[in-house]
């Protein structure tokens, strides 16, 4: 059976690890009130009591940031405002202008299929290719032209997550016009099923 001082280190962690990235000071005193709670029982079933206390405060903060992060994409604020849904590819798939790059890795690939309209450079290159690579070779390599740093790139993996860090790592670079596809494969998928 856990002690009371290891459930209430155990639930520390787990209430500062969600939160790290999130407005730091606000989660750390929430934290710090749950830890309060469980140090402050008289006994165990107290303890347990406020454990359970502290577990659903824990999923209610955990689904209170989850939609305050949903809002934050739909209203463009999240990840620089750069952040696209399936109208906007299938908009950006007509645009020779534009440059659409799945980051998933190649035996995805081989399993789906890229997103149409796209090149394939895996994850752990692309930053890279897109830098580094001479003009030519780049388009020996991908039938497109090496995009300059005004060339609006769109990022898509499997949900929106490897994606959004290639995203940040070009951004970084200096190409101001990198977009991250949030919904991904999963979600382009599911907007291609046949209706029954």
């Amino acid at each position: 059976m856990m002690s009371s001082k290891r459930i209430t280190g155990y639930y520390h962690q787990v209430v500062l690890s969600r939160f790290r990235n999130v407005n730091q000071r606000r989660y750390s005193l929430m934290s710090n009130n749950l830890v309060k709670n469980i140090c402050g029982a008289k006994n165990l079933t107290q303890t347990y009591r406020s454990t359970s206390i502290a577990e659903r405060d824990i999923r209610n903060i955990s689904i209170a940031t989850r939609l305050l992060a949903q809002t934050k994409v739909m209203k463009g604020e999240g990840d620089h405002g750069l952040n696209l849904n399936y109208e906007d590819i299938l908009k950006a798939q007509k645009d020779d202008k534009i440059l659409i790059v799945d980051v998933r890795e190649d035996e995805e690939i081989k399993e789906t299929g890229k997103l149409p309209g796209s090149i394939h450079i895996p994850m752990g290159e692309a930053v890279n290719a897109i830098t580094n690579l001479p003009e030519k070779e780049f388009f020996d390599r991908y039938q497109k032209p090496k995009p300059t740093k005004d060339t609006k790139l769109i990022f898509s993996c499997r949900s929106g997550k490897r994606s959004a860090t290639v995203q940040e790592e070009m951004l970084k670079q200096g190409y101001e016009k990198s977009y991250n596809y949030t919904g991904g494969w999963l979600d382009w998928e599911s907007k291609q099923a046949p209706t029954a």
